[in-house]
């Protein structure tokens, strides 16, 4: 026997836990060879084993002759408690390496408006599939608000465009974004077949300000500089959805990304940008986060991580 499988009852020498076991099998056979037998032991090992566990309670637990087996009082009480503890303690080992693998708990995610349109609820679908024990909780913010609540613990990761600059979080690319401008759809334009970025010289934009969303911003900047003219920024406000809903009341008109044509808005028009640049899209997390959730996401989507409990 090894200390490691010892139980101290106060009142009673040290217990082994795998003898608790070994006359549970007992008492359900309540013959030493096919309990033996289940146990992958010898059959004189489990009458030792037996013996023992009866000495270290002090009392007879099972009744042996040459032709039966059974159990006395204290054996079935012994049965009837045990069973109940053996079953919470199995079911405690698992849940604990369920936690530790990231099989159960709580995973905490930021994203934006945008991301709602993108392949990322697929990935949510395919994770939660995965891992049904782990509780989401999905935090929509503004764009500039969701590095913060990532490093101050409020989310474990967050779904954004590629962080721009020197940042203390760690990034895995996932997708990529074109972008396509966005028309009232009483626009003079909108009922063209195509429509050029230069045509938009002397429209008034709505955008996202560059605090809120510095890649895209810079992005639709380059584009419109690339096509001959500073944008006219008439309005500025912070969501992708709010963006175009201000464009269907004929507020402006304004350069999105694809993601968000794909449901149709009404009242808007949508049409490719020519040559446009793909705009990255990924997760962001802290590396000291040690939330074994955010490690099973991470692998999920092919980041290795270590492993810490197999």
């Amino acid at each position: 026997m090894t200390s490691n499988h010892l139980i101290h009852v106060q009142g009673v020498s040290m217990i082994d836990y795998r003898q608790v076991r070994y006359f549970l099998a007992l008492a359900e056979y309540l013959h030493f060879g096919k309990a033996a037998a289940s146990l992958h032991l010898a059959q004189p090992s489990l009458s030792r084993q037996i013996a023992a566990l009866e000495e270290a309670l002090g009392c007879q637990l099972v009744l042996r002759s040459s032709r039966s087996v059974a159990l006395t009082a204290a054996g079935r009480e012994l049965q009837r408690t045990a069973s109940q503890v053996v079953a919470g303690f199995d079911s405690a080992i698992r849940s604990t390496q369920a936690v530790a693998r990231g099989d159960r708990g709580e995973l905490k995610i930021g994203f934006t408006s945008m991301v709602a349109w993108t392949g990322f609820p697929r990935m949510m679908r395919e994770f939660s599939d995965a891992h049904p024990s782990v509780n989401l909780v999905l935090n929509e913010l503004l764009p500039n608000d969701l590095a913060r609540s990532v490093e101050t613990g409020e989310n474990d990761l967050y779904l954004s465009f590629k962080p721009l600059g020197q940042s203390t979080l760690q990034y895995h690319a996932l997708q990529a974004e074109t972008l396509c401008i966005a028309l009232p759809a009483d626009h003079p334009l909108a009922g063209n077949a195509r429509v050029a970025l230069a045509d938009l010289s002397h429209s008034g934009f709505i955008l996202s300000p560059r605090s809120t969303a510095p890649a895209l911003f810079d992005q639709i900047m380059a584009l419109c500089q690339g096509a001959g003219f500073e944008p006219v920024v008439r309005m500025h406000t912070h969501l992708q959805g709010t963006i175009l809903n201000l464009v269907a009341e004929g507020l402006g008109v304004s350069i999105v990304p694809q993601a968000m044509a794909k449901p149709g808005f009404a009242g808007v028009r949508f049409f490719p940008v020519a040559g446009s640049p793909e705009i990255e899209l990924g997760v962001s997390w802290s590396g000291a986060n040690s939330n074994p959730c955010l490690r099973a996401f991470l692998r999920g989507i092919g980041v290795a991580t270590e492993a810490r409990c197999r």
